[in-house]
C-alpha cells in the first residue's frame, strides 16, 4: 500500500513536471514573436538607399563631383567629410581639399585612393566608372537635377541622408532630418521671393524659352506665372505670340542678342519689361538660387 502511495506521488510530480515543461516551451515562441514585431516596427538610421547607392551608416567621407552638391554638402555643416572635390567646385572658397576631375573625366584611380565612403555625381556616370567604384566598396549616390521645387527639396534631403540616414528627430511625426532639411531649404527658398513677377518668360543663353517642367520655371514661379507652357526649352516661334510683362534673360545676353529673335523682338516691342538674372542661380540648385530674387528686384527698384 505504501510502495502504491509512492508510485501514485512520484505519477503527479512527472506529471506536474511535464505541464511545467510545456507550459515553458508554449509561451517561449510567443515571447519571442512580440520581440521580432518590435524589432520590425523600430525605424532605424541605417542602412538606407540615396540615388540608387545602399549605404550602410552615415558616410564619413565623401567626394563629390558636383558644385551644387558640394555647396549643399557645406550648407548642411559636412564640409569637414569631403575629402575630395570636382575641378569646377569653387564655392564655398575655403573648401581645402584634393580634386578629382570632373563627373565627365573624373580621376577614378585618385578618389579610390582617397577611401571615401560615398560619391556624389549630378551629372552621371559611365556604367564602367559606377563599377569600379562599387567594386572598391564606394557607394555611388546618382542625384537628379531638380526641374521643380519639389525637386530642389528632394535634391537636399537626398544628400542629406547620406549623412543622417533615417534619424528621427521626432517619433510622433516620424520626421526625419533628412526631409526637414528639404523642407528648410524650400522654405527658404519661397520666403526669398519677394518680388512680384505677375507673367514672365526665360530666355536662356541659347536664345530658347523655359518651360513649364524646368527648374527656371519652377522658381520664377513663386513670383508669377509662366507663359511658355511647353515643356523643356522650346524655340520662341513653337509657342506662338507671348506677352509676358517681363522677360528674365540669361545675364550673358545682349539686349542685342535678345533683338535678333524676331519673337523676343516683338514682346519687347510690345512693352515687356527686360530683367537679367545670373544663370549660375539656375544652374546650381542650392541656397544661392535665391539670389536670383535679389538681384530681380534690384532692377525694378532702379527702373522706378
Amino acid at each position: 500500500m505504501k510502495i502504491m502511495k509512492i508510485a501514485a506521488l512520484a505519477l503527479c510530480g512527472i506529471m506536474l513536471l511535464s505541464g511545467c515543461e510545456k507550459d515553458e516551451e508554449s509561451s517561449l515562441p510567443h515571447e519571442l514573436t512580440v520581440k521580432n514585431s518590435a524589432a520590425e516596427n523600430e525605424v532605424t538610421a541605417f542602412p538606407v538607399t540615396v540615388g540608387g547607392a545602399l549605404l550602410e551608416s552615415s558616410a564619413e567621407r565623401v567626394v563629390s563631383l558636383s558644385p551644387a552638391v558640394t555647396e549643399i554638402i557645406a550648407e548642411l555643416g559636412f564640409a569637414d567629410r569631403l575629402c575630395g572635390i570636382s575641378a569646377y567646385c569653387d564655392f564655398p572658397e575655403d573648401i581645402n581639399t584634393e580634386g578629382v576631375g570632373s563627373s565627365e573625366n573624373p580621376d577614378i584611380e585618385k578618389i579610390i585612393s582617397l577611401n571615401p565612403d560615398a560619391v556624389f555625381t549630378l551629372a552621371g556616370l559611365s556604367e564602367r566608372d559606377i563599377y569600379t567604384l562599387n567594386a572598391a566598396g564606394i557607394a555611388v549616390p546618382e542625384l537628379d537635377a531638380p526641374r521643380s521645387l519639389d525637386g530642389y527639396s528632394g535634391l537636399y534631403r537626398d544628400i542629406a541622408a547620406v549623412f543622417y540616414g533615417r534619424e528621427l528627430i521626432d517619433s510622433e511625426k516620424e520626421t526625419e532630418k533628412a526631409a526637414l532639411a528639404g523642407n528648410s531649404a524650400r522654405s527658404a527658398l519661397e520666403a526669398a521671393a519677394d518680388v512680384q513677377l505677375e507673367s514672365f518668360v526665360y530666355v536662356t543663353e541659347k536664345l530658347t524659352l523655359a518651360g513649364g517642367n524646368t527648374f527656371e520655371s519652377a522658381v520664377l514661379s513663386i513670383t508669377g506665372e509662366n507663359l511658355c507652357a511647353g515643356e523643356g526649352y522650346c524655340e520662341p516661334q513653337s509657342v506662338g505670340e507671348l506677352s509676358p510683362k517681363y522677360i528674365v534673360a540669361d545675364n550673358s545676353l545682349t539686349k542685342t542678342q535678345l533683338r535678333s529673335n524676331t519673337e523676343i523682338a516683338a514682346m519687347l516691342d510690345s512693352g515687356s519689361v527686360l530683367l537679367f538674372v545670373t544663370a549660375r542661380c539656375f544652374e546650381r540648385p542650392t541656397a544661392r538660387t535665391a539670389e536670383v530674387f535679389s538681384e530681380i528686384s534690384e532692377q525694378l527698384a532702379d527702373q522706378q
